[in-house]
């Protein structure tokens, strides 16, 4: 059986610089039958699905190493099938997002779904409490709380958020994964930011 040889990467892992053309030709070599130079592809990419799969599995998160490594093998064995509509890093989030989508079906339901009408017709916070918790909010980045905040919302918002605050995608690029409009990745992360910061906000009040 085949195996990747990828390492538990830290949450802050950059990615090596790299040509268009190289990944091209990486990607050549691969189709070719050439194993190692998949490596190169892991390694630009390896920081990105990290982070994305911490975020998207909630309390799941001791099993992110795991699914990235499932993810990367499907990504290998795919490759052949990869024709370059998309650009190779966007290929693999589908993958990822498809993939962590059906393990969270596969297990028990998360606890503290928000309720979709929750967090509906979402404006920007008028509240001094709400105001400071998205203050926090943006200012967190890979931290236990961001982590515990994020397990409390449904799949789809936590996505969106990490996408959104932690890769910094833009509206385009979240589309063009996801495959729906700039403005319905508007409005769905205008939705999940509501859901966060109501969270937030209960979590200081309990306190």
């Amino acid at each position: 059986m085949f195996t990747l040889a990828i390492p538990a990467w830290g949450l802050g892992l950059l990615e090596t610089p790299h040509e268009e053309h190289e990944e091209s030709a990486w990607i050549k070599r691969c189709q070719n039958g050439d194993k190692d130079a998949f490596e190169p592809l892991v390694r630009q990419n390896a920081g990105k699905i990290q982070r994305l799969v911490w975020g998207m599995l909630g309390e799941r998160r001791e099993d992110t190493d795991d699914i990235v490594q499932e993810i990367f093998l499907k990504a290998y064995i795919s490759l052949p099938k990869f024709r370059g509509d998309a650009r190779f890093s966007t290929w693999v989030y589908r993958i990822a997002v498809n993939h962590c989508r059906d393990y969270l079906k596969r297990g028990a339901p998360l606890p503290l779904e928000l309720k979709e009408e929750q967090v509906a017709d979402a404006q920007p916070p008028e509240d001094k409490d709400e105001q400071d918790a998205l203050r926090e909010m943006q200012e967190m980045r890979a931290s236990d709380e961001l982590q515990r905040l994020l397990a409390q919302l449904p799949e789809k918002h936590r996505r969106i958020l990490v996408m959104r605050e932690l890769e910094g995608m833009s509206y385009d690029e979240i589309g063009e994964v996801l495959q729906i409009r700039p403005g319905t990745v508007r409005s769905r992360l205008n939705r999940a930011r509501a859901g966060i910061i109501r969270v937030a906000v209960r979590a200081r009040e309990a306190k």
